[in-house]
């Protein structure tokens, strides 16, 4: 006897649709859109955060050598103010220093933060790539530069209401 050989269906032909799978499938393209666009307004902040908080990371704001832009962008970072800040009152006269020299950071400090970082740069070239992969495989060119532009400008143009010169 010979036993009978069955063709297979075609993998589209054998699966069984169910009424939900579609509407599934729906869910899933709005929430990888709306992913997209989230990410594209969000992303000048990121890259902005995650660079200057690696400049933060060893007090380079902080040193009197940086550059007026550096320490105005490290203090909109942490108080929401794009100025310099305000010089420290002057000690009076004949006050003794209480300023003590501090110790060199251990071995695990700076290993911290140099991991924290490399941390911020990772954030920086992740954030770059998925800004690439966004408008170079997105359908909606215009719209998809009006969301960077868009989160671009909002955060400059809310400095900018807010007052900058404000401390």
């Amino acid at each position: 006897m010979q036993k009978s050989v069955r063709a297979r269906p075609a993998a589209s032909q054998g699966r069984r649709k169910s009424p939900k799978g579609g509407a599934l499938a729906l869910r899933l393209a709005f929430i990888r859109q709306l992913h997209v666009y989230v990410s594209l307004f969000v992303a000048p902040s990121l890259i902005f955060f995650a660079a200057t908080g690696a400049l933060q990371t060893f007090r380079i704001p902080d040193q009197k050598a940086a550059p007026v832009a550096v320490q105005k962008l490290a203090r909109l970072h942490k108080d929401d103010v794009f100025a310099l800040k305000p010089p420290r009152p002057e000690r009076p006269r004949g006050a003794p220093r209480t300023e003590t020299p501090k110790p060199p950071p251990s071995a695990a400090v700076e290993a911290t933060k140099w991991f924290f970082t490399s941390v911020s740069i990772a954030m920086v070239v992740t954030t770059l790539l998925g800004i690439w992969m966004a408008l170079a495989h997105g359908r909606q060119k215009i719209l998809l530069w009006a969301t960077l532009a868009a989160g671009t400008a909002a955060p400059v143009l809310l400095v900018l209401a807010a007052g900058s010169g404000q401390q």
